[in-house]
This record gives C-alpha cells, structure tokens and sequence, in this order.
C-alpha cells in the first residue's frame, strides 16, 4: 500500500502489506472504532460480481473510509469515480452487533448492582469482550452480575437510537459526529454515546455468558461472550 500516508498506513497496521485500499467518501460498511471492529463483504462493480474483499475498514481523520483487503481476481481493479456495489457481510455484523449489546448490558447490570464503579474502557471485539471498571471486583460478584444480566435480556428491552444535537462531546466523545452525538439507550434505563451497531433489542443477543473477572492495578475486568457465536 505504498500510496498510502504514513496517517493512512497507521491505521492498518495488521493489514498484510500485498493488501489494497479502497478509499470512498460513502460507505456502508461499519468502520473500526468505540472498541467494535469493522464489518466485512464484497464491493464491485454495479450489475457484476463482486470484484474486491474487504477484511477492515477505518475512517480517516478528514472523513474519508478506507476499505482494505484483496481483489478477487488478479486483473480487476477500480477506476476514480466508478460506481460500485457494497455489500456487508450480515453474519459477522449481527454477531458483532450482539456483541455490542451485550457490553451495553453488561454495563448496564453494573450500575444497577454497583453504582459506585466507574466504567474505564470497554472492549466488544470477539474473544476479547470486556468491560473495565475503577475498583475492585471479585469472583463472588460473578453470579450476581450474570443473574442480572440473565434479566435485562430475558425482558427483552428495546434498544433505541437518537442523537443529541448542539453537543460536540459526552462522555469519552465516543459517537460524536459534527456537533451532534449519538446515543444508544435500553428501554430508558441506560444512556450512552456509542457510535456502534446494536441489535433492535436485548432478547436478540442470545445468551450472554460472564466468563471471569479478573484484577489488575487497581482495575477490574469484566470479560464476556455471546451464545450463539459467528458459526451458528
């Protein structure tokens, strides 16, 4: 990827170097960011087979989106300004969208349970889901939490989106956008910026397992999953 920025190359760092970008202005594609990763799928041509497949996509700092990964044929290529046909690939955006519902609802049974512990950082990437907290949490608090969070999902509560207009930031700025920041919210009891994918309700994550909770510097993790995974 030698036409690449040094910027640009920054943000695929794992990307293998053989690889392409594919950059676009539109995309509807999630692009990596608020601890979720990026959809996969196809592009190509209007009217034709997919030519292109994407394995990650990022945003650049001026807006634009970068689509790496490998064309499908040695002798297909994009022209500037051709139209082209996106297509996300649905199985990996649910489960990574169940994945971010569950974080939510994970976060959500800690502050009905545990008022007191302040989120630091979350993570929804598959194998590595989690939820950090300032303090301390112990292997007794495990059941407590997941018999919560075995609640929240057996209500089945709506998940809603909106966008709080005039605010630049809330929070950590995670879904602000051009002075506006996006909310995701659980049948009003919870509200947070998050500019990521969601299922439409709780009741569709599955099962959300509490797999440990684990200590280190004064922080406690939280780690998670869903059931079904990507291969069902």
């Amino acid at each position: 990827m030698p036409s690449l920025s040094e910027e640009e190359r920054n943000l695929a760092k794992n990307v293998p170097a053989e690889d392409s970008a594919i950059t676009m202005r539109q995309t509807i594609f999630y692009a990596q960011g608020g601890g979720q990763p990026s959809d996969t799928g196809t592009i190509g041509p209007v009217d034709q087979e997919p030519t292109f497949g994407v394995s990650l996509v990022r945003k650049t700092p001026d807006g634009r989106f970068l689509h790496f990964g490998k064309f499908l044929d040695a002798t297909s290529s994009f022209v500037a300004g051709q139209p082209v046909v996106q297509k996300v690939e649905d199985s990996k955006r649910n489960y990574h969208s169940r994945l971010h519902t569950a974080g939510h609802i994970v976060g959500l049974a800690m502050q009905l349970l545990m008022p007191d512990k302040k989120k630091v950082k979350a993570n929804h990437f598959p194998r590595e889901a989690s939820m950090e907290y300032e303090g301390l949490l112990y292997n007794e608090h495990k059941p407590v939490i997941q018999e919560k969070v075995d609640e929240l999902v057996r209500l089945d509560l709506p998940i809603l989106i909106s966008w709080l207009e005039g605010v630049a930031q809330v929070g950590d700025g995670e879904g602000a956008e051009e002075g506006r920041t996006r909310i995701a919210s659980i049948g009003g009891l919870d509200h947070n910026p998050c500019g990521g994918t969601h299922v439409a309700r709780t009741g569709l994550v599955g099962s959300v397992v509490i797999r440990k909770i684990s200590r280190q510097k004064g922080i406690s993790r939280v780690s998670y999953d869903v059931s079904p995974g990507i291969e069902a």
